[in-house]
């Protein structure tokens, strides 16, 4: 397993604290009508490395916490290809509250929800994020990208006022899709193991 420093302190936890509960309280989009939960993010506030996805989905919305159930295995098996643990990483999502029927976020729900992505990065300051999926990647890096044509990639990125590396790579559900590229996902994570190594 690739160890992932630590350094950061309460003060972190206390941001990351406030934030949550200005989430819970938010009515800035039409997804507050629908929701079971808010879906605020779940790691520790000391990590170096952070992983942020789209959007919650249903099991996600029903326990409030991202990447459960069959989503949560296939990540902890992606984790698991670059030497990573759950525990190790701070993930979070682009929207807190999940689209109904799972469709892409909008635009100005992705908009209203900026503030708390910002905040988290902000607050926590890792050294790595890893993107999954086009819409996550498309957020990052504030322009249009192909996944297809842009994945395994690592690129300089600052966001919300941290400066870090952005790992680009397919959501895992697109791994269901076809055995193509699931192959290209765990390649994909393999390489992150060798990104960690050369950041340690």
């Amino acid at each position: 397993m690739v160890c992932i420093a630590s350094n950061t302190n309460d003060a972190t936890r206390k941001v990351l604290h406030k934030l949550e509960v200005k989430a819970k309280a938010c009515r800035r989009c039409r997804l507050h009508k629908t929701r079971t939960n808010v879906v605020f993010g779940d790691g520790p506030s000391t990590a170096n490395v952070m992983i942020v996805s789209e959007a919650p989905g249903f099991w996600e919305d029903q326990k409030g916490v991202p990447f459960v159930g069959a989503a949560g295995k296939n990540l902890n098996a992606l984790l698991f290809e670059a030497g990573l643990r759950r525990e190790e990483v701070y993930i979070a999502n682009i929207l807190k509250c999940r689209p109904p029927q799972n469709r892409d976020p909008l635009p100005d729900e992705i908009e209203a929800c900026r503030q708390f992505l910002e905040g988290q990065i902000s607050a926590i300051k890792p050294k790595l994020v890893v993107a999954l999926g086009r819409i996550a990647g498309r957020t990052l890096l504030g322009r249009y990208m192909v996944m297809g044509k842009e994945h395994g990639r690592l690129l300089d990125r600052t966001y919300a006022s941290a400066s870090f590396k952005l790992f680009l790579t397919y959501h895992p559900a697109a791994a269901l899709y076809g055995a193509e590229t699931k192959q290209r996902l765990q390649a994909d994570f393999r390489k992150l193991g060798s990104v960690l190594k050369s950041l340690a």
